[in-house]
C-alpha cells in the first residue's frame, strides 16, 4: 500500500510539474499573487498567536529555555529576526489599522514592519495615507528619520537614518580592518566609530576611482549594413553582430569616434557639462519609481531624437540598464519632461480573482482567547534568552 500511494504521490507531483512547467507568464503571475495573498494573510493570524504564546509563555509549557529558542525551532528565526516578528505582533495589536492592512493585502509584512516603527494611534492613519500605492523601499524612505509618534510631514532627522551592515571576512581581512582603525585612532587621538571608518576607507579608494560624470558611457565604432541597418560592436578583439535595440540603448549617450571607413574627430553627443548636471540632479540613480539600482546607470531621452527630442537637460534623464532596455524594447512608456516624468508600464499584470483562497482566519475561539480577561492585556516584557517573562 505505501509504495503504491507513493508512486501516486510522485506521479502527481510530476503531473503539478509538467503543468507548471505549461502555464504562461499570466498564469504564472496570477499564482505568485494568490501565494503572496495567502502568505499575507497567514502573517495576520500568525501575530494573533505570538502575542498569545507570550502570554502563555509557551516556550515554559514546552520544556524550552526562551522564546527565541522556541521560535527557532517552530520558525527557523535568528533571535534578531524573532524579536523583530514579536514587536510587529504586538504593534499590531495595539493598532488594528496595522492588521488589516496586512490582511487585506494593502501592504506586505515588510512594510507593515517598517510603518510599525513610526506609527501610533493618533498618527497611524497618516502613515496609511502616506504610504498608500508606494511599495517597500519607498516605505523604508518614507519612515526613515522618523521616530515613534511622528507624522509623515515632520521634518526627518538625519541621526535616526542608521543602516546596520553585515560584513562576513576571511581572518585576514578582519585583522586588517582592525588595524585599519587602530591606524585611524592613533591618527586622530579618538574613539573611531564604525562610520568613521567606513568613510575614511572608501574615500580613500574612491579618490582616484570615481568616473567622470561628464563623459559618455558609450564610444561607438559604427559599422552598419546599408541595406538591412545591422550592426555590429567590437568586443575583446571580436565583432559581434547586435540587434537594434542594443544600437539604439548605445547611441542615446554615446562618444562617436567614427565609422570603419575612415576616422573622425571623436564628437560628443550630449554635452559633458549637461551630462553632468543630469546625473547629479536624478542623484546617479534609475529614475523608476521604487527601483533601486544606482550603478549601470545610462542616460536616455524622454523624447527621441528621431521625433525631435534635444539633447537639452530638460529631455534627458537616468535609467538602470534594465529599464533602459524595457523602453526600447516598448515595454515601458515615458511622457512629460525630466522633472514631471509619467511612468507606465505597457502590460500591467492580471490580479487574481478574489477570493482566492478558503478564509485563513484564526478561530472564533482562538480570537476569544486572544483577548482573555485571566490573562492581562497590557504587553509583557519577555527575555529571549532565558524563560523569564513578567507584565509590566
Amino acid at each position: 500500500m505505501f509504495q503504491v500511494e507513493q508512486a501516486s504521490s510522485q506521479s502527481n507531483s510530476g503531473n503539478r510539474f509538467v503543468a507548471n512547467m505549461a502555464m504562461g507568464p499570466e498564469a504564472v503571475d496570477r499564482e505568485l499573487r494568490r501565494i503572496a495573498s495567502a502568505e499575507r494573510r497567514l502573517e495576520h493570524d500568525k501575530a494573533h498567536l505570538l502575542t498569545r504564546a507570550v502570554r502563555l509563555r509557551i516556550w515554559n509549557h514546552f520544556g524550552r529555555g526562551s522564546l527565541s529558542e522556541y521560535l527557532e525551532e517552530v520558525f527557523g528565526y535568528t533571535p534578531k529576526v524573532a524579536r523583530e516578528h514579536v514587536r510587529v505582533a504586538f504593534a499590531i495589536e495595539e493598532l488594528p489599522v496595522l492588521g488589516e492592512m496586512l490582511e487585506t493585502g494593502e501592504h506586505s509584512y515588510t512594510a507593515l514592519r517598517e510603518l510599525s516603527r513610526v506609527a501610533s494611534a493618533e498618527t497611524v492613519d497618516a502613515w496609511r495615507e502616506a504610504a498608500r500605492g508606494m511599495n517597500v523601499r519607498q516605505v523604508e524612505e518614507l519612515v526613515a528619520g522618523h521616530k515613534k509618534g511622528d507624522r509623515p510631514s515632520d521634518a526627518t532627522d538625519p541621526d535616526l537614518v542608521i543602516k546596520k551592515v553585515t560584513l562576513e571576512l576571511r581572518a585576514g581581512a578582519a585583522a586588517q580592518l582592525r588595524q585599519a582603525r587602530h591606524a585611524m585612532v592613533a591618527e586622530l587621538g579618538s574613539f573611531v566609530d564604525d562610520s568613521d571608518l567606513i568613510e575614511a576607507l572608501c574615500a580613500a579608494y574612491l579618490a582616484g576611482a570615481e568616473a567622470d560624470q561628464g563623459r559618455a558611457r558609450h564610444q561607438l565604432m559604427t559599422t552598419v549594413c546599408e541595406r538591412c541597418s545591422q550592426g555590429w560592436r567590437d568586443a575583446t578583439g571580436r565583432v559581434i553582430a547586435v540587434d537594434a535595440v542594443d544600437v539604439e540603448l548605445a547611441q542615446c549617450d554615446a562618444q562617436r569616434i567614427g565609422s570603419d571607413r575612415e576616422p573622425e574627430r571623436a564628437t560628443q553627443d550630449i554635452a559633458p557639462m549637461v551630462r553632468r548636471f543630469v546625473w547629479r540632479r536624478d542623484h546617479g540613480k534609475c529614475c523608476v519609481p521604487g527601483c533601486r539600482a544606482s550603478r549601470n546607470i545610462d542616460i536616455h531621452h524622454v523624447v527621441h531624437r528621431e521625433q525631435g527630442g534635444t539633447h537639452e537637460a530638460d529631455n534627458l534623464c537616468l535609467f538602470c540598464g534594465g529599464h533602459h532596455r524595457a523602453l526600447h524594447e516598448g515595454k515601458l512608456q515615458i511622457s512629460g519632461s525630466a522633472t514631471n516624468l509619467t511612468i507606465n508600464y505597457v502590460t500591467q499584470p492580471t490580479p487574481p480573482p478574489l477570493p482566492i483562497l478558503p478564509p485563513i482566519h484564526a478561530s472564533a475561539e482562538l480570537r476569544a482567547a486572544h483577548r482573555d480577561p485571566t490573562f492581562p492585556h497590557q504587553r509583557p516584557t519577555w527575555d529571549f534568552r532565558s524563560s523569564a517573562a513578567s507584565s509590566p
